[in-house]
Parts: structure tokens; sequence; C-alpha cells
């Protein structure tokens, strides 16, 4: 089981929410920026800059889904 928060993929630029620990995501692309489920895109893109985890925070956009296989 996962931990509550904000995730963010690096590869597909998508931020999920897990607002249960069941809902946190089980692939390893999916990196924890933040475990207050209740940030919005601004501050998630903010981690995303600060952290340096990609090069356009901007790009980030929020999906409600982490099974979806990555674009090609």
């Amino acid at each position: 089981m996962g931990t509550i928060g904000i995730y963010l993929n690096t590869k597909t630029l998508q931020a999920y929410r897990a607002s249960t620990i069941h809902a946190a995501p089980e692939s390893p692309d999916w990196i924890l920026v933040s475990d207050d489920s209740m940030i919005g895109m601004a501050r998630v893109r903010e981690i995303a800059l600060e952290r340096k985890l990609i090069e356009d925070p901007a790009a980030v956009q929020w999906t409600g889904r982490t099974d979806l296989p990555p674009p090609e």
C-alpha cells in the first residue's frame, strides 16, 4: 500500500491525487511529491521545479488514472 498525497510521473508529465492509501500508484514511475493531497497544480509545479524533477513544470497536467500506458 502506498501513501496518501500527490504523485508526479516525470515521463508522462502527469500529476495524480491519491486520496486513500489504496489509490496510491504502484508503478515506480510515480514519485510522491507531497503528502498533502489537497495542494493545487500551481504548488505541484513549484515542487517539480524546486526538486528539478522536470524541465518544463508548466507542462504538467492532472490525470485521474495511473494505469494508462505512456504515450509513444
